[in-house]
């Protein structure tokens, strides 16, 4: 053997050595080092969720305060939140509630219109003043249509003044 094939022989022994080497230690320290940087994002995710917790739970009490504040009630229904609301401004106002029919439901495209119609017997400021209250304070609704009636008791020979109205409210669903 001459020198040159001796070289040769080096060469590849030497090349034949890094894969070698590559693929027996290399190759899985690489592996491992990949997945050690994967665990420590999951872990940096994991140390973040318990901040995340306390900053939902902060933004539930809130908007539990914003409607506590509106007085909204989340475990009722709506039907039954807007004849609560009625029937306590109502008591206030010296207004009676005549008739609350069945909601009518219109749905399209994802989205349900809810139209609800009551009847109420008062003073035409007072029923104003309820609607007034109903649709910019509590945000209950839009009041689509409101038909007055001047109507007449011929026993006690008086006169008194009944609206009827038509509120909608709309929800996705």
């Amino acid at each position: 053997m001459n020198l040159k094939q001796r070289n040769i022989l080096l060469g590849l022994g030497f090349i034949l050595m890094l894969w070698l080497s590559y693929q027996l230690s290399f190759a899985k320290t690489i592996q491992l080092k990949k997945e050690v940087n994967e665990l420590k994002k999951e872990s940096a995710i994991f140390d973040n969720i318990s901040q995340k917790l306390l900053k939902l739970k902060q933004q539930n009490t809130y908007f539990d305060s914003i409607l506590k504040s509106k007085k909204i009630i989340v475990t009722t229904s709506f039907q039954n939140n807007l004849l609560t609301t009625i029937n306590a401004v109502a008591d206030t106002t010296q207004i009676a509630i005549v008739s609350f029919q069945q909601p009518h439901l219109f749905k399209i495209d994802g989205t349900a219109t809810y139209t609800y119609s009551f009847t109420l017997k008062g003073s035409f400021h007072k029923i104003t003043q309820l609607l007034y209250t109903l649709e910019q304070e509590y945000k209950l609704g839009n009041i689509v249509s409101v038909h007055y009636t001047k109507k007449k008791n011929y026993r006690r020979n008086s006169e008194y003044l009944e609206c009827t109205v038509l509120l909608q409210h709309i929800t996705q669903e």
